[in-house]
């Protein structure tokens, strides 16, 4: 039987909990706000007076020292600071014979303050009096008038507050507890339109719901959705393979009438399907078998052509290298035209087979992309000096235009790159009789993240008809069969580049017309490599400043010895590189690590004070790994004692240059200046380097048996300019030199001895001075063993053939003064 208060609850379930959430609440905050009211208004009026009495306590001591004197001006000053800001409303003194002295508090705030309230507040404070005595004479009384206003006004801004912060909190609860219901129980509201959505919005309207249902009943509406989702999934199912059998027979049979396999069952076209893929079996089996063998006869053509081009790779290598070797002897003129000849056609057979081993790889499926951390003006820079010599004898010039929003630093294959450009760059010069030759660098709108850059490469040859223009990138394919006549190659360059941008993510193309030249283009897509923050980016504004520009690095020089400074800068100077110089190790590794733009190459001495050559490599390597740069070291030494190149790579040199250094050599170290190669991909690294042969000059000074080694044919046959670059500071040094020889051997010194030494070598090597190069090795090996006691006469003979080149050398420098 319903109780009255039954029937004032509401029928909907929302409004009975939120009523009954809404009763709980306003008792809980009312009793709340109530205590905290209680208990603020008895510390309030404690608290006023715990101050009352400090006060009066402060103040009575002053004011009794007035009125045992009659200074009743300073009991008047007492009492008005004493109530200043304060909450009393007067301050008083009433002296035995009824005189008063009154002080008022007009600074207190004023508002409105209930009368029940004031009425409260007053009735719990009192007038304090204290009696004004000293040593039992009483003097007058001390009253204080509590300003009641006041204290009522503090309690009642407290009291608003409060109830200001309780209703917010009453209303904020009764706000979510009243949109927490309304979403819970529209679940249950939202039935029949679940049930009746279609397919599509069945899914997602389901699990909207069950989410959105209370806790209590949401493990029942999860089984309902559980079941639903079954049965559909199970629905749809069937449909798709209904459909894809359908297909299937549609494929197999296309004659076959379609409203046939539309009326069949899928147990009925399986029977169908599986009939017809059984009879199709054994034709598909003979054609895999068939396509497995062509992929095996491929391979092995591939595989064939690797091997083939490595075995051929090997004795042509050895010819070329002995060819080089040949030449550098003394020849008559129609020996070296031969030998020329035999090397030119060497460089080009081995060509062919580079070409046919890359093309091989990438057939094989053999090419991976080796991706490291390389700057790309840098690596255009150099691919365009070192073919400059081959455009200059063409009468060509070769500019370099790159856009200013290309990142100066990126990580990709260095090494491919440049294989591309070398082959597109050769290209044009090969077909072009006049003009320029103009490379830029583009950014296009980066992909997924990757820098895409653009490359052009623009000639003004004989050009390209249209029809030729779509075949030229397949193998062995060349725009006219006459130009393999007039220019020679294999048809294979751009067949390589067109799969090595594909490799890259990019594409190549072409623009051309005949007799107006071409331009071909690719795109490649490179991570950039964050890390770095040094730029070298520069723009050429035409062509005669790209092709000066491009040849200008910036050298560091390490070298303790002032004639081969000397040597060096002149040389470094006259080909147009700004040269930087340090006498010593721990000054190269200072200015290369701390040098706000980075050096482009580091010319290392090995032996020199305080640090030499292998120990400033590696600390400046360790550097290095901290900020991911790399700059070429390349060693300079007249060492060529065994150990001594695995010394230097181990150190992290990545080439080397034999004392005396020789102008091309030099010429060579410095057009591979850092383009984005590690040190084994560089030509000319260090462990590649063959012992190098007997120079033309000693060959040509050699005594016969039993004669004096003749020093002006020696010089004659050096290089003049050399010559006069260090003639006169060797010939002030070299007495230096011997002197400290002497010095060593005199106090067993083995290495200032060998150091010594070493520093005569790497400089009459200039001269083709064969004996003192000898006996100075021989002295350095002596110095090297600690074996000091046996340089004594090698130094008295080295001494005497030391004076009969500085003989030559003054006849030679009056002579070509």
């Amino acid at each position: 039987m319903p109780t009255p208060l039954i029937n004032l609850l509401p029928n909907s379930l929302v409004k009975r909990v939120f009523a009954l959430y809404a009763v709980t609440m306003l008792l809980f905050v009312g009793a709340g706000t109530w205590l905290f009211l209680h208990y603020q208004f008895t510390q309030e009026i404690e608290g006023v007076q715990q101050s009352a009495t400090m006060l009066v306590e402060a103040t009575a001591q002053t004011i009794t020292d007035s009125a045992v004197i009659g200074d009743y001006d300073t009991i008047q000053r007492t009492l008005d600071r004493g109530i200043l800001q304060s909450q009393f409303s007067s301050a008083a003194f009433i002296d035995l014979r009824g005189g008063v002295v009154k002080s008022l508090n007009h600074s207190g705030p004023e508002g409105y303050v209930p009368g029940w309230l004031r009425a409260q507040v007053g009735s719990q404070l009192y007038d304090i009096n204290r009696t004004i005595s000293v040593g039992g004479h009483d003097y007058g009384v001390l009253r204080l008038e509590f300003a009641v206003g006041v204290v009522a006004l503090h309690l009642w801004h407290l009291l608003l507050a409060a109830l200001g912060l309780s209703i917010a909190s009453l209303l904020g609860g009764l706000f979510l507890i009243w949109y927490s219901l309304r979403r819970w129980i529209s679940s249950f509201q939202r039935m029949d339109t679940v049930l009746s959505a279609s397919d599509p919005q069945f899914e997602k309207l389901a699990g909207e719901m069950v989410l959105a249902v209370p806790e209590e009943f949401r493990a029942t509406f999860e089984a309902l959705h559980r079941a639903s989702g079954s049965l559909r999934l199970e629905l749809r199912q069937r449909e798709q393979a209904l459909a894809a059998l359908r297909r299937v027979l549609s494929n197999l049979l296309p004659d076959a009438p379609s409203p046939e396999s539309q009326s069949m069952d899928i147990a009925a076209l399986s029977r169908v399907v599986l009939q017809i893929i059984q009879e199709r079996e054994g034709s598909r089996q003979a054609l895999q078998d068939a396509m497995q063998a062509a992929e095996a006869a491929s391979r092995a053509k591939s595989e064939f052509l690797a091997v083939m081009s490595h075995e051929i790779r090997t004795p042509m290598n050895g010819i070329i290298g002995m060819t080089t070797l040949t030449l550098e002897t003394e020849l008559s003129a129609p020996q070296r035209e031969y030998l020329n000849l035999v090397k030119k056609s060497a460089d080009s057979l081995l060509a062919i087979i580079n070409d046919i081993l890359d093309f091989s790889k990438i057939e094989a499926g053999q090419l991976t992309l080796d991706l490291r951390p390389f700057r790309p003006h840098s690596l255009v820079r150099g691919t365009l000096n070192s073919l400059d010599t081959q455009a200059r004898l063409k009468g060509l010039r070769l500019a370099y235009e790159p856009q200013a929003t290309v990142p100066p630093h990126l990580i990709g294959d260095a090494g491919r790159l440049r294989q591309i450009l070398i082959n597109l760059i050769g290209n044009a010069i090969k077909f072009s009789k006049q003009g320029v030759v103009q490379v830029r660098v583009l950014r296009q709108p980066d992909q997924r993240g990757q820098a895409v850059l653009r490359f052009e490469v623009q000639d003004q040859g004989v050009g390209i008809v249209p029809e030729k223009q779509k075949v030229i990138f397949a193998p062995f394919t060349q725009a006219d069969a006459s130009i393999t006549r007039h220019f020679g190659g294999t048809g294979l360059g751009l067949a390589i580049c067109a799969k090595l941008v594909r490799a890259m993510g990019g594409e190549i193309g072409v623009r051309s017309a005949p007799g107006q030249g071409s331009t071909f283009f690719f795109t490649a897509a490179f991570d950039i490599d964050h890390s770095e923050s040094n730029s070298d980016i520069m723009s050429l504004a035409d062509a005669e400043e790209a092709s000066d520009s491009a040849n200008s690095l910036r050298v560091l020089l390490v070298e303790d010895n002032e004639i081969n400074q000397k040597l060096a800068l002149s040389l470094l100077e006259r080909e147009g590189h700004e040269v930087d110089v340090a006498p010593d190790g721990a000054q190269a590794v200072r200015m290369a690590t701390q040098s706000d733009t980075p050096y482009d190459l580091i010319l290392m001495d090995m032996q020199m004070p305080v640090l030499d050559g292998l120990e400033a490599t590696r600390r400046i390597r360790a550097h290095e790994r901290n900020t991911r740069e790399h700059v070429r070291i390349v060693a300079m030494t007249a060492n060529a004692m065994t150990g001594d190149r695995e010394r230097c790579l181990a150190a992290g040199m990545d080439e080397y240059l034999a004392k005396p250094i020789k102008l091309d050599e030099l010429r060579a170290a410095l057009r591979w200046q850092d383009a984005g190669y590690s040190p084994a991909t560089v030509p000319g690294a260090l462990s590649a380097a063959p012992p190098a042969a007997p120079s033309a000059v000693a060959t040509a000074a050699k005594p016969a048996a039993g004669r004096a080694f003749d020093y002006a044919a020696a010089l004659a046959s050096a290089d003049a300019m050399v010559i006069r670059i260090i003639g006169d500071s060797f010939r002030s040094n070299w007495p230096v030199q011997v002197q400290s020889l002497h010095t060593a051997v005199a106090q067993a010194d083995a290495p200032l001895l060998q150091r010594s030494a070493h520093t005569l070598r790497g400089i009459v090597g200039h001269f083709g001075a064969a004996p003192v190069d000898t006996l100075s090795r021989q002295i350095e090996l002596l110095g090297a063993k600690g074996t000091v006691d046996q340089a004594a006469a090698l130094v008295a003979q080295l001494e005497t053939e030391l004076k009969a080149l500085d003989l030559a050398l003054t006849r030679f420098l009056s002579q070509t003064a």
